[in-house]
């Protein structure tokens, strides 16, 4: 179907604002983008009802690129209510900016993975550490993140070249000392966005029709009823 411009939403995780600047840059596809707060992934069913929502509202679009992935199957059952949707097959943010294009990405389990978004969302390891603190005190709140972090051994910055990385490393820094996480920085890359804007719309996504929902199997699970929650930046 053929799509004009002005007919194209983006929605996306505020976690990714900077890369989709990049992405828009280094494409000149700059469409109207609204970004949805970070702090829902920690409810999939908010995320899911806030993504509906917004889907909902955009009355003269015929085409919705969502930036997430699956997430936790956030947006399992999203229904494209007013235009067709166009989503990348990836479990999360992650997947988006750490695969290689033609490669197929596996995460590492022992590794907490940053993002400049990640890091200045109010929901951060950072800010969550010290609302414990001021809440709970040092001691309590030390058992309460070696608990929390208890499987993790690595803490990943990706440099996904869409923001200086100097400016961000003091925050990680940060963030390392009170986990006691060894920070590493990974390359990332904004490609899989920079399709999204542009296409072509090939085996990397999947475009759910106008009154279709969005399933599972959408994004490469096979069609199985229900998958184990995913952790996300």
């Amino acid at each position: 179907m053929a799509v004009e411009e002005k007919q194209i939403l983006v929605i996306a995780c505020q976690t990714i604002k900077h890369e989709l600047e990049a992405a828009m840059k280094k494409t000149g596809k700059v469409y109207p983008t609204i970004l949805i707060d970070s702090d829902y992934h920690n409810d999939p069913d908010k995320l899911r009802m806030v993504i509906q929502e917004n889907i909902d509202s955009a009355k003269d679009k015929k085409r919705i690129l969502l930036g997430y992935g699956c997430c936790g199957n956030a947006l399992v059952g999203v229904k494209a209510t007013t235009a067709e949707l166009v989503i990348p097959k990836t479990d999360d943010c992650i997947s988006m900016m750490l695969s290689r294009k033609g490669e197929e990405f596996n995460r590492t389990s022992n590794t907490y993975f940053l993002t400049k978004g990640w890091m200045e969302s109010p929901k951060s390891l950072a800010g969550e550490y010290y609302r414990a603190l001021e809440k709970y005190g040092e001691a309590k709140t030390k058992r309460i993140f070696e608990l929390m972090l208890k499987n993790y051994e690595y803490l990943m910055i990706i440099d996904t070249g869409a923001y200086d990385l100097s400016e961000c490393m003091g925050k990680a820094e940060e963030i390392a000392r009170f986990t006691k996480l060894k920070l590493i920085i990974e390359q990332g890359d904004v490609w899989y966005l920079e399709k999204l804007l542009t296409g072509p719309y090939d085996n990397d996504f999947s475009i759910i029709p106008k009154g279709e929902k969005i399933k599972i199997s959408h994004f490469g699970y096979g069609n199985i009823p229900e998958m184990k929650e995913i952790n996300v930046i």
